[in-house]
């Protein structure tokens, strides 16, 4: 107190009292400055206000309660004025009291403990103050909150308020004072607010509980109420607008569990979702099943029509999922089984069913047979009609897996097998089919390593010129000498090679050798045509033209001496870019051979705009000849068409000379099989070549 050396102003006209007053004052450690009435306390004050006023009430002039209320009215409500009276009746302190007064001293004074006196009362003074300062900030911090808050009691009546922004939906006004909740807010609400009270007081501990209100526009919002107890009949509560932070949360939780595109459950949420329906069918002792589905050659839409047709597929198969099973579809005998159907996407086009709580497992069977069907209807993309297929695999617990990433990844490997065996149908998952995945594995990790250890080789299979008896051509064939396993099919390889990307660099390490075998049977007097397959997925690359034309440059080979061998999905992949491509290879002098004709899907009027030079006509048809009419009519009609459109015609898979004399019956022009020769190593292509047949024609 001393070294904040408050100053005191005294008024009192009494020589003697001032000089008392003061001498305790000093003592006490205050700096003390006198008046000797209440008009020169006024002057004093107005030239140098002071931190507390003592006025006697007697004074002539001003006396003591008009010098307050003058100073009152000048300094404000936070000056101490202590009146200091000899009057000891009530009205007297009443007076002081109105006219101002902060507190008072009665007469006689004990000039002893008038210091000790005067600090008690700047102790309460101040406290007074901070504590209304404490109750400002309060008050602001409060105020500041965009929240709406009130004080309440026990029994729901609202004791303060910020009678800020109603909540919407509520009554007229936001909670007021003197009434209860229920004048604010719906009764249940009302009644949860004095419940989470009870509780806050009894736990103490802040209750949180959310509502939703309706507003005047039918808008339904989301609120947060956050109640604390202030004391055990009083507690303050803060109602939160939490609308768009719910709408921000699941928009988040959308994000994180569901597709952008198609709108199904994601990969995350399906196995999590999966997770729980296999603890429930382990409880309840049940089956439950999973198909896995991928769309057939979908990668051909996104390559050739472009991301966004893609993007449509995807959406129009989501819509389909659904469609296929509704209740009131073929389903409703499954859905009969509290059967209730979760569907997601996994990515790319990859999607997953789940049925839990299945009897048996046909009735996944179903329910996989009427999404294929429904799958098999044409998508409508950019005013065309596409048709895709699906393949699906099945897995069924608890047969095929015990927890959900097994029976997840059992029924991705049945969906491959149904892949294998040939698209467009459904497979239940077999504990042979993980073995045939694993040798699957192997064999594609190998076949990455055989291009760097050289472990591929051509043969080549010659094609007899029905009019000359000589071979005119030979088809290069690739083999893969695998150091453990022996021989490796084509089959078995290439389709793996197709889909992991090597095709492209397998296919052109098989031209650039054949090309240079062809250029040693050219110098050592032999010059036989090459033919090459060529794959639909080299189709999709850009640069195609540009590589074979780099490769017959490199080797120094001649176009007119190579052929190239299309298959008619290689033509059927993309028409316009595909037919390009064609034409400028036919161009620079390369010929075009349809391989496997009569087994694809090709129309005629799209056959008569290729520039092909020959028709092979598939092995299948050759097998039956010469006893099987049918055979004999398809290969007489190919035979015709072909010279219609003035098209070659090779004949494959010739293995009898029964087979050979009937196709030169026909007029076929040049025969390919194992009647003729298995495809022999480049060395004993010239021997070959020096020989003559002959094939007489059945009498």
């Amino acid at each position: 107190m001393m070294a904040e050396c408050l100053r005191i102003l005294i008024a009192d006209d009494e020589p003697t009292a001032r000089m008392l007053m003061r001498a305790a004052l000093q003592k006490a450690g205050f700096e003390v400055v006198v008046s000797v009435d209440g008009d020169d306390a006024l002057r004093q004050y107005r030239a140098r206000p002071c931190d507390m006023v003592m006025l006697d009430v007697e004074m002539p002039g001003l006396n003591g309660f008009q010098a307050c209320r003058a100073l009152r009215d000048e300094a404000g409500a936070e000056l101490p004025i202590v009146m200091v009276t000899g009057m000891d009746d009530t009205a007297s302190i009443e007076a002081a009291y109105e006219a101002g007064a902060t507190d008072f001293i009665s007469k006689p004074i004990n000039w002893s403990l008038l210091g000790h006196r005067v600090k008690y009362l700047f102790r309460a003074y101040r406290a007074l103050l901070a504590l209304r300062a404490a109750d400002a900030r309060s008050a602001a911090i409060l105020n500041a909150i965009p929240d709406t808050w009130f004080r309440m009691d026990a029994a729901g009546i609202v004791l303060e308020g910020n009678g800020g922004t109603r909540p919407p939906g509520a009554a007229p006004q936001a909670p007021r004072p003197s009434l209860p909740l229920s004048a604010s807010y719906p009764e249940d609400i009302a009644a949860h607010l004095q419940g989470g009270f009870a509780h806050a007081r009894d736990s103490a501990t802040v209750q949180n509980f959310d509502f939703q209100l309706q507003t005047d526009t039918r808008e339904v919002r989301q609120y947060e109420a956050r109640l604390v107890t202030i004391e055990a009949d009083e507690a303050l509560c803060l109602v939160r607008d939490i609308t768009e932070r719910k709408h921000a949360e699941e928009r988040i939780f959308r994000l994180a569990y569901f597709d952008g595109l198609t709108g199904l459950p994601n990969r995350q949420s399906f196995v999590e979702r999966l997770e729980r329906e296999v603890g429930r069918a382990r409880d309840a002792k049940c089956k439950l099943a999973i198909l896995f589905l991928d769309l057939d050659r979908f990668k051909s839409i996104n390559d050739t029509m472009g991301h966004n047709v893609g993007d449509q597929v995807l959406e129009q198969a989501a819509e389909r999922l659904h469609a296929a099973t509704r209740p009131y579809d073929l389903v409703a005998r499954v859905a009969a089984l509290d059967c209730g159907l979760e569907f997601a996407r996994l990515g790319g086009d990859e999607f997953t069913v789940l049925l839990p709580r299945i009897t048996q497992r046909e009735d996944a069977m179903q329910v996989a047979q009427r999404i294929r069907e429904m799958m098999q209807q044409p998508f409508q993309l950019r005013g065309r009609e596409v048709v895709l297929t699906t393949s699906i695999g099945i897995a069924v617990y608890p047969e095929d897996g015990a927890d959900g990433p097994t029976l997840l990844k059992h029924a991705d490997t049945a969906m491959y097998h149904a892949k294998d065996g040939g698209r467009d149908n459904c497979q239940f998952y077999s504990a042979s089919l993980t073995q045939h995945a694993v040798q699957r594995m192997t064999l594609e990790s190998n076949l990455r390593l055989a291009m760097e250890r050289q472990e591929f080789f051509l043969v080549y299979q010659p094609q007899l010129d029905l009019d000359s008896g000589r071979i005119d051509a030979v088809e290069a064939l690739i083999r893969w000498e695998h150091p453990e396993h022996g021989l490796i099919p084509p089959l078995s390889f290439i389709p793996l090679a197709e889909e992991n990307g090597l095709i492209s660099r397998l296919s052109e390490w098989i031209l650039r050798t054949a090309c240079r075998d062809a250029m040693r049977w050219l110098a050592d007097g032999h010059p036989v045509r090459v033919a090459v397959n060529l794959s639909p997925m080299q189709f999709r690359d850009p640069q195609l033209f540009d590589t074979i034309r780099t490769i017959l440059q490199e080797t120094g080979l001649a176009s007119e001496w190579l052929e190239l061998e299309v298959t008619e999905s290689a033509l059927m992949e993309d028409s316009e870019t595909t037919l390009a491509t064609l034409l400028a290879l036919r161009n620079s002098g390369i010929r075009i051979a349809l391989d496997d004709f009569g087994t694809g899907y090709s129309s005629l009027s799209y056959l008569k705009r290729l520039p092909l030079s020959k028709l092979k006509i598939d092995q299948s048809f050759v097998r039956g000849l010469p006893d099987d009419h049918d055979s004999l009519a398809i290969v007489r009609a190919i035979l015709a068409l072909a010279k219609n459109l003035d098209f070659k015609v090779t004949a494959e898979g010739v293995e009898t000379i029964e087979q050979a004399r009937t196709l030169k019956s026909l007029h076929s022009e040049t025969l390919q099989g194992f009647y003729i020769s298995k495809p022999v190593p480049a060395a004993a292509v010239g021997p070959l070549l020096r020989r003559r047949w002959r094939i007489d024609a059945p009498e």
